[in-house]
C-alpha cells in the first residue's frame, strides 16, 4: 500500500535507478564533453522517458491508493526531469566522478518491478530510435495522470508502449484493474475523505 496514512508527504516510492552499459563494460550514458556528462544516447533515452511518462504511470502506479502520492511534496507531478532535483519525476545523477545514471521516481511501492523495467526500457528505446530531443530541465507542461482510470486511458492511447509491452498484456492489465479495483470503488465519490481512505486500507492492506 503506497499511502498508509492520509498525511501529505508520507507515501512510499519505489525509485528505479538505472544506466546503460556497453559490451566492453563502459557506461553508455557518459560523455564528459557534454553538459552534465550525459551522452547523446543518454539524452535521447531520457527524452523517451519524459515522452512516455504519462503512459508509464499506470504500470508504475497500479492501484487507486497510489494516486494519493502523485502531486504530493517531493513526489512526481509532471513528465519532467532535472539534474539532481528533488521534485522532478526523472533525476539525472552524476556521482563519483563520471558515474552517470537516471533515477525514475515515478514508481510506487505497490508496483510490479518487472513491469516497471519493461516499460522503462520501451520508453527509453523509443527515445533512442527516434532521436527525441531532451526538453529543457524543469519543464512542467505535461501533467501526469492523477487517478487510475485516467492513467489506464493514457496507457491504452500510447501505441509505442502498447506495442512494446504487448497489446494483450495491456488489455488484460486494464481489464483487471477496471473489473477488480475500479468497479468495487464505484461509489468512491460519495464517501468522505476519511471513508475513502478507510476503504482503501481495508481493500489494499487488511485484505492483502
Amino acid at each position: 500500500m503506497t499511502t498508509v496514512e492520509p498525511i501529505a508527504g508520507t507515501s512510499n516510492g519505489f525509485h528505479f535507478n538505472h544506466s546503460l552499459w556497453t559490451t566492453t563494460g563502459e557506461n553508455a550514458f557518459v560523455d564528459t564533453s557534454k553538459p552534465n556528462k550525459l551522452s547523446e544516447l543518454g539524452s535521447h533515452w531520457l527524452a523517451g522517458l519524459v515522452e512516455h511518462a504519462p503512459g508509464m504511470t499506470a504500470f508504475c502506479n497500479p492501484t487507486i491508493n497510489c494516486y494519493r502520492r502523485i502531486g504530493q511534496p517531493f513526489a512526481p507531478s509532471f513528465a519532467d526531469w532535472s539534474c539532481h532535483g528533488r521534485l522532478e519525476t526523472f533525476r539525472l545523477k552524476v556521482e563519483n566522478g563520471d558515474n552517470v545514471y537516471i533515477e525514475s521516481r515515478l514508481p510506487t511501492s505497490a508496483c510490479n518491478p518487472y513491469l516497471v523495467v519493461i516499460c522503462t526500457i520501451a520508453a527509453g528505446l523509443d527515445g533512442v530510435k527516434r532521436k527525441l530531443p531532451l526538453p529543457q530541465a524543469f519543464t512542467k507542461t505535461c501533467h501526469l495522470p492523477t487517478d487510475l482510470e485516467s492513467a489506464l486511458q493514457v496507457l491504452e492511447a500510447d501505441t509505442v508502449l502498447t506495442e512494446a509491452m504487448g497489446a494483450k498484456l495491456v488489455e488484460y492489465f486494464a481489464h483487471s484493474k477496471r473489473t477488480y479495483e475500479l468497479k468495487p470503488f464505484a461509489d468512491f465519490g460519495k464517501l468522505t475523505e476519511t471513508e475513502q481512505f478507510n476503504k482503501e486500507k481495508e481493500f489494499y492492506f487488511l485484505n492483502a
